[in-house]
Formats: structure tokens, sequence, C-alpha cells
């Protein structure tokens, strides 16, 4: 974060989360929160969803930057999972809002961030072109938050770490040949 203002806008707009959907949190309802006028607000954001997109970009690139090269995908999933897990009730209200798009995107850039580069350490230097690389990685991320989104929707009942192990268990081994295969389609 830049500053303590944008630092307290984002905290303000986290605890508004726990009680309110997104889509009902209002710039005036932040802003009288937070004691900061709309003129503030508007020189440091355009809107709320950019509140909350900044916010989740920075969590994770924090978590990825604490990621240890030598731990496990399933490790950082876990992570991950335990991150929304421990926010449900922020995360519900982002997710059961009319414009739930915002954790869409979310999702979709952290989780491409983290496949491309665990396809990138599996393919082997060289041996793959970057555009079979960038296909596969797409197509997990896909995978990934079609999962992530629908065990948000069914209230998180599993554990992040058993969700974590049954993706482990039906990706594991098959980087290599999807990437094979991508190669000989393109």
């Amino acid at each position: 974060m830049a500053n303590f203002t944008e630092k307290a806008i984002v905290e303000t707009l986290n605890e508004l989360l726990k009680t309110k959907t997104i889509d009902r949190i209002t710039v005036k309802d932040l802003t009288e929160a937070c004691g900061i006028s709309r003129n503030t607000f508007y020189y440091h954001f355009h809107d709320i969803y950019e509140v909350l997109t900044r916010d989740f970009i920075e969590r994770a690139d924090t978590m990825l930057k604490a990621h240890d090269e030598d731990e496990s995908w399933e490790s950082l999933f876990v992570e991950g999972l335990s991150f929304l897990y421990e926010n449900r009730t922020t995360i519900n209200h982002i997710y059961g809002s009319l414009d739930s798009d915002s954790l869409d995107r979310f999702l979709d850039t952290v989780v491409y961030r983290y496949t491309l580069e665990v396809v990138e350490e599996e393919s082997g230097e060289g041996r793959f072109s970057a555009r079979t690389i960038a296909l596969a990685a797409e197509f997990y991320k896909n995978a990934l938050v079609g999962a992530v989104l629908g065990w948000i929707e069914n209230d998180m009942k599993e554990s992040p770490e058993e969700l974590a192990h049954l993706y482990d268990s039906v990706f594991s081994g098959t980087i290599e040949n999807l990437l094979d295969s991508i190669e000989k389609a393109i």
C-alpha cells in the first residue's frame, strides 16, 4: 500500500464486508466509517471494487513471495484456501453480491500467476513453447478457479487441506502429458 490513508481505506472496507455484501457498501459508508472525505477516497481509488482488487492482489503477492520454492504446490494451495476459509464471511459477502466478478477476477489473476510458475518449473527449460506453457497454465487455472468457486458456493464444507489434497491427487503427474498434448496440437 502506498500510504496510511490507503491502508485505512482497505481496513475499513474489510470491516464493512463483515456485515454487508460489497454491492450494499457505498463510498459514503466507507468514507464515513473511515473518517475521510469523498475527495480523499477518489484521490486514491476509482471505486470500491478497486480497493478490493488491490487488497486481494497485494495479499496474494505477499503470500506468493513468502512461498518457499521447495514447498509443494499443494502447500501453497492450502495457504490460499485457508485465507479464504478464515475470511469466509467476507468472501461470502463478496461472492453473494450482485458483482461477484471481483472475486472471479482476483482468483483468475492470482491462480494464473501460480499455475504459470508451476507449469514453467515442470516443463523443463526450452522444451516447450511459451504458448504451450501459457495454454497449460490457463487450463489449470480454470480448473482450480472453478474448484474454489464451487467450494465457496457449497459453504466451504471441506477443509482447505482436504480440497488441496484432492486436487493434488487429480493433477499429480498430468502437467507433462498436457504440455505434450498441447505442443502436438498447435
